[in-house]
């Protein structure tokens, strides 16, 4: 049941402020304009050429790059949707999504918040309050303590009330920022000190508290809808549990884990918890599953959520549709008995980070931005070719979601999509995520919340070398560089014709590819075909339209762009950026005295000097040409031509003589 729900008109909205940027917020603005609603848009100066400008009915400019001074000024947000005559704002994720005071400063001025009341936001927002009220409701809770102002003594009675292991968690906050694993009474001390100078930074508030660690648990969430009469449905569950430093990673539907049963019983605890404050609009109860089924409420979103998209995809639904209509006190149109799952949902979530530099963030320009087009892959995206990313923002630029049949199919699905999409100009984690997808202890479902830290995705699980890399690169980078096509290769046998050397045509290439330098030495064959020389190995390379034959090993080719002297490819999981090293081609004296020798093997096309010629150091004295390029040869020195040894048409070879030059004050 793939995403494709008939869009209803709305009763009174007209016009909507996306309070937010990138990817969500023209993933709104689509549904919105499909519902007849008019869209603003607000960004700022960093975000100028973000593609959700120039999507919205109306832009307007909200400040600088900092989102203290943008996205976050609930004053500066609520103006616009005043002055720009919005009737509803939706808050995407992020930023103010999640903030009781925009919500009620939106109640103030007649602004429709699409999402649930500011009380329920609050009631939310901090995780002890939260776990407290849930736990009064009978929703079953992690065994945990608040530690607000207690002294050190306390503060290790309390810990050892809860037990070890235990989580230390910003009460205040979410997206894994304060939070820290304490193992034992040692440790607990100096990661409370961090976790709260984390929270402080992140949330504006440094209180914690402390629960029971549950040991390799599955992160399992239920997505809740509810409307303003009342009716309160779960669509199913997510399954987030690979995760890197608590933030989600890869995101699924349904749950491998979770049978008919299961999820039934969740669905109506989650139900209850949207009952006990009130409810209404879209919401996700986030659990922690042990491995006897035991189900434990870890916090509520009280939002949208970035992985909405899968569960879009199994019921049907869209979930954005569903909160305008409820923003538009409309009631729901459907039961729970009519909430149905078809096939199985992955997404995964492209990030502009390094995976092998620990996953820093990556700023700079999108030079390449490839999408592959296939029936049952959606993009939810925000970039396009030329935008700047900038240190601003969360690195999060793109979701890839695949729909099948069943697990493996959509698996399968996804994977083929990621190594078929292209993203240069910015470090990214394409590659990591295709080896996650592409490791049986994803595909056989041996999962929980330590699954990235137990295994290792920092190199991609194919069978291909670095020497396969070198091989790929140059020849690609010799088929560009000498002006041929791929699929022209057959062309150079002809111009092998009448050759008498024995030895084989040589050309030397040097090229940058992930900071690193290479130089190889290339030897042309028949048919296309190239043998690559490169620190004592030598691999034969067989060029073709769509893969590459190294020693006879086939590799196919995803994606080849050239720009200039850049070439960017794809194969088999593995993205790379190689940049041609323009070397100086003219060719300085080898010898110590005057003797000139061609640096590779070629055809004279034009001989500037005769015998007795006088020459300055830098003249040109000859062109050869090698690979449909001509090089300039020139003198190493100044003095007079003593000695030819060559004409033009001749074809010499590498590091043949081709004159002598007597140096000056030399007989």
């Amino acid at each position: 049941m793939v995403w494709s729900i008939v869009l209803s008109e709305l009763r009174s909205l007209k016009k909507l402020l996306i309070a937010n940027r990138g990817e969500i917020a023209l993933r709104v603005m689509r549904t919105a304009k499909k519902m007849g609603l008019l869209t603003v848009a607000v960004y700022t100066d960093a975000d100028q050429l973000s593609p959700h400008v120039n999507f919205a009915d109306q832009s307007v400019n909200i400040g600088k790059g900092p989102i203290a001074e943008s996205y976050l000024s609930i004053e500066k947000i609520v103006e616009v949707a005043l002055s720009t005559g919005c009737d509803a704002v939706h808050p995407g994720y992020g930023f103010l999504s999640e903030n009781s005071d925009f919500a009620e400063a939106c109640e103030k001025a007649k602004v429709i918040f699409v999402g649930p009341s500011s009380k329920a936001i609050e009631a939310m927002g901090n995780k002890a309050k939260a776990k407290a009220i849930m736990k009064e409701a009978g929703v079953p809770c992690i065994p945990g303590a608040e530690v607000e102002n207690k002294n050190d003594r306390e503060l290790q009675l309390a810990a050892e009330s809860v037990g070890f292991p235990l989580m230390i968690k910003a009460a205040a906050g979410g997206g894994g920022r304060g939070m820290r694993l304490v193992n034992n009474i040692s440790d607990l001390q100096k990661n409370c000190e961090i976790a709260k100078a984390e929270a402080l930074g992140a949330f504006g508030s440094s209180e914690i508290i402390l629960e029971k660690s549950i040991v390799e648990p599955r992160h399992i969430e239920i997505q809740i809808m509810a409307d303003n009469f009342g009716n309160i449905i779960s669509l199913g569950e997510r399954d987030c549990s690979v995760q890197r430093r608590h933030q989600k990673i890869i995101e699924e539907s349904p749950s491998p884990v979770v049978d008919a049963q299961l999820r039934t019983k969740m669905g109506e605890v989650a139900c209850l918890a949207g009952r006990v404050i009130n409810y209404s609009g879209a919401g996700t109860i986030e659990f922690l599953l042990d491995k006897e089924k035991n189900f434990y409420f870890l916090e509520m979103n009280t939002r949208l959520q970035v992985e909405h998209p899968v569960t879009e995809m199994v019921t049907g639904l869209d979930l954005v549709e569903l909160q305008l209509k409820v923003a538009d006190d409309q009631e729901l149109s459907l039961s729970q008995e009519q909430v149905q799952l078809s096939g199985h949902s992955l997404e995964v979530r492209l990030y502009s980070e390094d995976p092998l530099k620990n996953f820093l963030p990556s700023t700079g320009k999108i030079e390449v931005w490839r999408k592959h087009q296939a029936p049952y892959t959606r993009y939810d995206d925000g970039i396009i070719e030329g935008q700047v990313i900038s240190p601003f923002y969360d690195p999060m630029i793109a979701k890839v979601i695949s729909y099948g049949k069943n697990r493996e199919q959509a698996i399968d699905e996804l994977k083929k999509s990621l190594e078929k999409t292209a993203l240069f100009g910015v470090k990214n984690n394409r590659d990591f995520l295709i080896a996650i997808l592409s490791s049986n202890a994803f595909t056989y479902e041996d999962v929980n919340t330590s699954f990235l830290e137990n295994n290792d995705f920092s190199v991609s699980g194919n069978e291909h070398t670095k020497l396969d890399e070198v091989a790929i690169l140059s020849a690609l980078l010799m088929a560009k560089y000498s002006e041929r096509l791929i699929d022209d290769a057959q062309d150079f046998e002809n111009e092998l014709y009448g050759w008498s050397n024995s030895k084989a045509i040589q050309y030397p290439l040097s090229f940058k590819s992930k900071d690193e330098m290479y130089s190889v030495h290339i030897e042309l064959k028949k048919h296309g075909v190239v043998t690559v020389n490169f620190e004592g190995s030598k691999l034969e390379v067989c060029l073709n339209e769509d893969h590459v034959e190294i020693n006879n090993k086939k590799i196919g080719l995803d994606f080849i762009e050239y720009r200039e002297n850049r070439l960017f490819v794809s194969y088999e999981g593995n993205s790379f950026e190689a940049e041609l090293i323009k070397e100086d081609l003219k060719t300085e004296d080898k010898d110590k005295g005057g003797k000139i020798s061609a640096p590779m093997h070629g055809v004279i096309r034009d001989l500037f000097v005769s015998v007795g010629d006088k020459v300055r150091k830098n003249q040109v004295i000859l062109i050869l040409e090698a690979m449909k390029m001509q090089h300039e040869i020139i003198a190493s020195t100044d003095g007079e031509i003593s000695d030819i040894y060559t004409k033009i048409g001749e074809q010499v070879s590498a590091d043949a003589d081709l004159l002598n030059i007597n140096k000056e004050g030399e007989k």
